[in-house]
């Protein structure tokens, strides 16, 4: 038991560092400032989580989406964020989400995801065109990014054209 909890406590300080890693592609076009990878994470769980609701009905399927969507880029604790273009040429030979599991109970690695990584998926194409669009009022060249997503499942596709067309800033009517 204590040998698991040192492994855990390792596993914890190793996640804390997605605080600190940029999102790479960003700085491709200026901004200075990207978000994190623990940012990108959080909202791509929570939009995963919504996407499985609504895909299935099924709640359950939706917490698993969301702690799905919470560490699909976990190793990139790892291996940095790479952009598009640096995995052109660097080859990324182990997988290190699968070591950082290792790190926790074996019930982790039991689980199945191959029910609910599309809705994973799709959450995190939709969380770039989220961030892309509050992006692209100062980087108006953001929006490339978004030019090729595809989606599989019917409600990112909604949320997409939903996005597109609206202000990222209707907060502002609140107030």
């Amino acid at each position: 038991m204590i040998d698991r909890m040192d492994s855990i406590v390792r596993f914890l300080f190793e996640i804390g560092s997605l605080k600190l890693i940029p999102r790479s592609g960003w700085f491709k076009i200026g901004i200075k400032n990207p978000e994190s990878v623990a940012e990108h994470c959080f909202r791509t769980a929570i939009i995963a989580s919504i996407i499985a609701f609504f895909e299935t009905g099924d709640i359950d399927k939706a917490f698993k989406a969301c702690f799905f969507g919470l560490i699909h880029d976990l190793g990139e604790s790892r291996t940095l964020d790479l952009h598009r273009l640096s995995r052109r040429y660097v080859e990324i030979r182990r997988d290190a989400l699968s070591d950082q599991l290792d790190m926790l109970p074996d019930e982790f690695k039991k689980v199945r995801t191959d029910d609910v990584m599309d809705f994973v998926r799709d959450a995190d194409k939709i969380e770039l065109l989220l961030q892309a669009k509050e992006y692209s009022e100062t980087y108006p060249s953001a929006m490339e990014y978004t030019k090729s997503l595809n989606f599989k499942t019917k409600t990112a596709k909604i949320l997409a054209e939903k996005i597109r067309k609206s202000d990222h800033r209707w907060w502002l009517r609140l107030e």
